[in-house]
């Protein structure tokens, strides 16, 4: 447990027993004044000295050393680094002092903290939906040229009324298929708007996608069980013929196998996403043939999962990598991995998601991101500490990649990956920030971000 949250805890105990900082310095073995120290937090306690000073006032040892208290205290860290708290002046070196002294006030802090993140983070994807979902574009647009057929016929037969009978038959017949349409269109966008009200439902096929890898947290079992039988088929002589006879196996002999999860998944409701989905999964099988988990898995620990690395030990690209990342195994000292792809516009055209990590679907995410500024810097991984509104901490690392024709005056196009680990992840990796490394203020995207003060700004928010 921090030091701010023992001393404070031991402290507390005592007094609650009644019992004189002289006497329970005298039980476990030191000064009172050093006692003195330790509860003012101003000197470190571990080891044998915890364990008397547990039994001395009666406690078990995880109720002075435990995690809860060390997540309850990066809540309340998290907390004050929102911009409204910040300006109220909150103590954030005071947070330990605070869960020792009233657990239960700052327990209560941290829930209504996470109750207000979460609608706060539903208002804000809904309304980046509404700003920029191509769907609800593409639907408004195409009620519109209904609308204006309907009105141009009817305009021609109010205007002509000695029109021969076949002609005005003709432009019955427009009115009647275009009037048919228009509704078919009212009645999908009356759908849209009624799976807004249902939170725990796509809109689109691209979010019923993410929503089913989302589901499975970015693992399917069954591909990586049928696909351990088809690595030794996909053995080539380079790595590109490889990659060629992975991705063949995984749609001949995993077809079926895929179809069947999208069957079974009620995410993908649609057509298009079941689909989209399928092509996803299909992706996901060749990244399990090419890099088996059994073997991908510990020798992405003993590299620190350094992706280049990883690159370069299994023959994969960058983006392969990337996704087999996403889909590690739970585990204590296992990272936990977001993944995005961004192309030359700026637009995120794929996401793993990572909880606690908003980032927008339908428009460019905040451009203070790394994943950004990679492209000015190709073929090299960059690192970032990111500090959200939230009070959130990730580290992102992006790479840029070429796309285009290789060959002297062939223009280069790019597409950048990215991993996003929260920081405490991070540690576990070749990527863990030194202290140095500075913290940079980002948001999820203008639209979406409480930042008004942010020079790069370039839309007022949505929300907060």
């Amino acid at each position: 447990m921090p030091r701010d949250i023992l001393g404070t805890r031991i402290r507390e105990r005592r007094r609650a027993l009644g019992v004189t900082q002289a006497d329970l310095a005298r039980l476990i073995g030191i000064s009172a004044s050093y006692l003195n120290l330790i509860e003012r937090n101003k000197r470190r306690i571990a080891g044998p000295l915890l364990r008397r000073t547990a039994e001395a006032l009666d406690l078990r040892l995880d109720e002075l050393d435990g995690a809860a208290e060390r997540r309850l205290l990066e809540t309340l860290h998290e907390l004050a680094h929102l911009p409204d708290i910040q300006a109220l002046g909150a103590e954030d070196d005071s947070a330990g002092e605070m869960i020792g002294r009233y657990p239960g006030w700052a327990r209560a802090l941290a829930a209504l903290a996470r109750s207000e993140r979460a609608a706060t983070t539903a208002a804000r994807a809904l309304a980046d939906r509404l700003t920029h979902d191509p769907f609800l574009g593409e639907t408004v647009h195409r009620m519109l040229t209904r609308i204006a057929s309907v009105r141009s016929a009817a305009e021609i037969l109010a205007d002509v009324p000695e029109m021969p009978a076949d002609q005005r038959l003709r432009f019955h017949q427009i009115l009647h298929e275009e009037s048919r349409s228009l509704s078919d269109v009212g009645e999908a966008l009356a759908a849209y708007f009624d799976k807004i009200g249902e939170t725990d439902r796509s809109l689109t096929p691209l979010d019923e996608v993410e929503a089913l890898f989302e589901t499975r947290e970015n693992r399917f079992d069954e591909i990586e069980a049928a696909a351990a039988g088809l690595v030794d088929e996909a053995t080539g002589p380079s790595p590109v013929p490889r990659r060629e006879r992975a991705r063949a196996l995984a749609a001949e002999r995993l077809g079926a196998l895929v179809d069947d999860i999208v069957a079974r998944q009620p995410e993908a409701e649609t057509a298009p996403a079941r689909a989209r989905a399928r092509a996803a999964l299909l992706t996901y099988a060749t990244g399990a043939i090419l890099a088996p988990m059994d073997s991908f898995a510990p020798r992405a620990a003993d590299l620190g999962y350094d992706i280049e690395s990883l690159a370069d030990a299994f023959a994969l690209g960058i983006e392969i990598v990337c996704h087999r990342l996403t889909a590690l195994p739970k585990g204590p000292k296992t990272p936990r991995f977001g993944y995005f792809r961004a192309n030359a516009a700026g637009t995120i055209i794929e996401m793993r998601g990572l909880p606690g990590l908003g980032a927008p679907r339908y428009a460019s995410a905040c451009p203070l991101w790394v994943l950004y500024r990679a492209q000015q810097s190709p073929e090299a991984v960059l690192r970032q500490r990111a500090l959200f509104p939230s009070g959130l901490r990730f580290v992102f690392m992006a790479r840029a990649r070429n796309t285009g024709l290789a060959g002297f005056g062939k223009p280069r196009h790019y597409l950048t990956d990215m991993l996003a680990m929260t920081e405490e992840d991070a540690r576990l990796t070749v990527y863990a920030p030194e202290a140095s490394v500075p913290v940079e203020e980002v948001g999820p995207a203008c639209r979406l971000c409480p930042r008004r003060t942010c020079p790069h700004r370039v839309e007022d928010p949505l929300a907060g």
